[in-house]
């Protein structure tokens, strides 16, 4: 799975990964669009591309479907805001005249939101996978956040089954999970999607937890972190608790209680 979609969790950021990382890497402007469609298929995402490369003179125009959540993506390159509304209504109405549109359609643009194209990408799933907006509505994704969008974990274990049966059970209580598997892994995914709390264990591969820890104090953005490891000595503790963690959780553990904690760090 790629490293995207692997933080994300959703199989939307796939496909969406390498154009994204082209744009970032590159500073280009882009607009992004999706839509709730009632299912879609090689075809006709393939026809709405040409109408729209021929309706609207466009020729960087990358479209992506995710069948798990009938999401349709549309990356519309050196489009700012403005531009991307406008042809939203385009794409709204080839979506409505092929039946296909079964909820709204959010808009943003990357770099002009303030936000990184995956930063913007996830807020608007997250707002979209939500139930915000009613059907053929046009949203704009305004980057802030609402006390209606999902809190962000960052969960880090090498332990797989850990991290799999977590992400699972977090996303069941509405949270936006990422994953990563060491320390490194750990602290590019922080920079990147900043998540509001950070579940990690001390016991990592190429960066230790401790490090990692050390690292996200080091950015000013009021992460809470959490301890989740097998360590149960004092002096594990002690040096978690100096570094500034929230809490400390000692496996083996009860996930009612770790959300329960994390539900209270975060409130």
């Amino acid at each position: 799975m790629s490293q995207i979609a692997k933080a994300y969790s959703f199989p939307l950021f796939q496909a969406f990964e390498h154009v994204l990382t082209f744009y970032e890497s590159s500073q280009l402007p882009c607009g992004i669009i999706l839509a709730v469609t009632n299912g879609s298929s090689e075809e006709k995402i393939q026809d709405l591309k040409i109408s729209l490369a021929k309706a609207e003179g466009f020729t960087d125009i990358h479209c992506f479907y995710d069948k798990q959540s009938s999401i349709l993506g549309i990356l519309l390159g050196d489009q700012m805001l403005g531009n991307t509304h406008f042809h939203s209504l385009f794409i709204k109405e080839q979506l409505q005249t092929q039946r296909m549109l079964a909820g709204p359609v959010f808009i943003a643009s990357f770099p002009e939101q303030g936000e990184s194209a995956a930063q913007v990408l996830s807020g608007m799933v997250q707002e979209i996978t939500a139930g915000m907006g009613s059907a053929g509505d046009i949203h704009i994704y305004s980057g802030k956040r609402s006390s209606e969008v999902k809190r962000s974990l960052l969960l880090v274990s090498q332990d797989e089954t850990v991290n799999e049966f977590l992400r699972i059970y977090l996303q069941r209580k509405g949270y936006c999970v990422y994953l990563a598997d060491n320390g490194r892994e750990a602290w590019e995914k922080y920079k990147r999607f900043l998540p509001d709390a950070v579940i990690t264990d001390v016991n990592l591969a190429i960066e230790d937890g401790y490090q990692l820890i050390s690292k996200i104090n080091g950015v000013e953005h009021g992460t809470k972190i959490v301890v989740l490891t097998h360590k149960r000595l004092e002096d594990d503790k002690k040096r978690s608790f100096e570094l500034g963690v929230s809490d400390y959780i000692a496996k083996p553990f009860s996930p009612v209680d770790l959300e329960a904690r994390v539900r209270s760090l975060l409130s």
